[in-house]
């Protein structure tokens, strides 16, 4: 309920949140938060990546089928029947909806009030490569920061398995300016 309450009063615009697997971040965030985040806000666009396009969609069924279930008695919103696919969904007769992708998935051409990046790097093996850790941070900055709405969120989600990692660089980066 704090999460929300700050970022529905925009105090958080960049959120990482990290713990081990199994913990129930993504249940938390991916699911939870990001069916609420679009029945309050029908008009915004969230775009939920993760490590590979099919646990993306698997978080955005999620998601919408929340919106399904709790859309219409709670907020008089239904999920669009022409775009309700896992990986794109939208809200009936308003502008906002869901896009989800693997990370250096197709997100060009499309924007996002709040950008969730749910486990961008698979598990501590992938975590070690410099390459992948590489490429995941260059995708970072030419593609998915490049999506965000102006005054949008980001959340990022992950298990912090090398200091190096997309919330290693970042907290780098804050530290810097």
């Amino acid at each position: 309920d704090q999460l929300t309450s700050f970022i529905n009063a925009k105090h958080i615009t960049r959120l990482i949140v990290t713990m081990p697997p199994r913990h129930g971040k993504s249940e938390l965030i991916s699911r939870y938060f990001a069916a609420w985040y679009l029945l309050t806000y029908p008009d915004r666009r969230i775009i939920l990546t993760s490590y590979e396009a099919e646990s993306a969609a698997m978080w955005g069924r999620k998601a919408r089928d929340l919106a399904e279930e709790y859309g219409p008695a709670l907020y008089d919103l239904s999920i669009r029947e022409d775009s309700s696919a896992a990986n794109r969904w939208d809200i009936s007769g308003r502008s906002g909806g869901m896009v989800t992708a693997g990370v250096g998935g197709p997100i060009t051409g499309k924007g996002a009030h709040c950008l969730i990046i749910d486990d961008p790097i698979k598990n501590w093996e992938e975590a070690q490569s410099p390459t992948i850790r590489e490429k995941l941070w260059d995708w970072y900055l030419s593609t998915a920061y490049t999506r965000l709405e102006p005054d949008g969120a980001v959340i990022i989600i992950l298990t912090r398995w090398h200091e190096d990692d997309l919330a290693g660089r970042l907290l780098r980066e804050m530290e810097h300016g």
